[in-house]
């Protein structure tokens, strides 16, 4: 089946037609595992003399609400509860409601980067799966809602990637998105651009040693009687995660904390360094850009703060020099992204 003759005015379920028919479908399966996600137990905490609580997302934001932690209460109806939900109500407008392109496009740019910032609570689980490892006096597990809720944030995130990639092979065609000039001319950001492309090049082998150090130095410690005076750094919760028996949470850590954003730095640099074509980068800025989206030590930073707030109350804690490296790696991934584009419009990707 061919696209309908391309014009702005033009839903995007009618360009194309029966091509398109598992958009809708991906995002219907990534609602009904976020509905089931939201009513059901997502996590069982177990602490010497205090009866078992089970958590779920709706009754842990009420439960936080009624104790007086109304930031952390608000930080988790919004993050976990109602972004997911928004982005995927947003890909079904964008999908069947607007006939403008421009419309189209404004509302999936304004969902693609909610996706990554519904996985704090994963998150938030995780570092308690990584305290409770090996103590005797507290343990924590996971239920199936928090696979649901991970399936639901996959699924949404994948779907609106395609969506994205749908809407830039549009804006070529429609004319909106300007060719490059000389597509074989080769260029490098970091003398192409003087002192500046110097300055954000030096800044990016910074944001690697930052990187580096932030998955590799402790930034928490517990304190806490009759529980194991333990440090955590990134590959340690991920290991401790793993010594739970949850290798799929374990994985989607490895991906999200380490694998995705090393990518990240090290794409970046090579791009920032290296000659290319101007065809050949655009191409590989892309996909810097698509990684950037699914790299998480900013939200990782917020599952933080959340520990360090109302997990007190369960596991007193201490913060460790990792957590600035960790503050410092998040600042970086998004300040130099915003200067390299200003300079450079063809990496304009990573800073969206």
């Amino acid at each position: 089946m061919t696209d309908l003759p391309l014009q702005d005015d033009a839903r995007l379920f009618t360009r194309y037609g029966a091509r398109g028919w598992w958009i809708p479908v991906l995002l219907t399966i990534a609602l009904v595992f976020n509905v089931l996600a939201l009513t059901i137990p997502f996590l069982e905490l177990s602490m010497l003399l205090e009866p078992v609580m089970i958590y779920d997302l709706p009754r842990s934001v009420w439960l936080m609400w009624q104790q007086g932690l109304y930031l952390i209460s608000i930080l988790i109806l919004g993050f976990s509860i109602i972004f997911p939900l928004l982005k995927i109500a947003g890909m079904f407008t964008a999908w069947f409601i607007p006939r403008s392109f421009r419309k189209q496009e404004r509302i999936l740019g304004l969902v693609k980067n909610l996706g990554k910032w519904s996985f704090m609570d994963i998150l938030v689980v995780s570092l308690l799966l990584a305290m409770t490892n090996d103590q005797w006096a507290i343990s924590a597990t996971p239920r199936i809602g928090v696979y649901f809720f991970i399936l639901s944030i996959i699924i949404s995130m994948t779907t609106s990637e395609i969506l994205h990639m749908m809407m830039l092979r549009l804006s070529v065609r429609l004319g909106h998105e300007s060719p490059p000039k000389d597509p074989n001319m080769l260029g490098c950001p970091l003398v192409s651009f003087r002192w500046r492309g110097w300055f954000i090049g030096v800044m990016l082998v910074l944001a690697m040693l930052t990187y580096i150090a932030a998955v590799g130095f402790p930034f928490l410690r517990i304190r806490q009687a009759m529980l194991s005076d333990l440090s955590y750094n990134i590959l340690e919760v991920i290991q401790a995660v793993r010594s739970q028996h949850q290798p799929i949470i374990a994985i989607v850590l490895l991906l999200c904390l380490v694998i995705f954003p090393g990518i990240r730095i090290i794409g970046s640099i090579v791009l920032w360094f290296g000659l290319f074509k101007e065809r050949t980068r655009r191409r590989l800025y892309r996909w810097v850009g698509r990684i950037a989206r699914c790299s998480m030590l900013d939200v990782l930073g917020l599952a933080l703060f959340l520990v360090m707030t109302e997990g007190q109350r369960m596991i007193k804690t201490e913060l460790l020099v990792g957590l600035y490296f960790v503050i410092c790696s998040i600042l970086l991934a998004v300040v130099l992204p915003l200067l390299a584009s200003r300079l450079d419009p063809s990496n304009r990707c990573l800073a969206t």
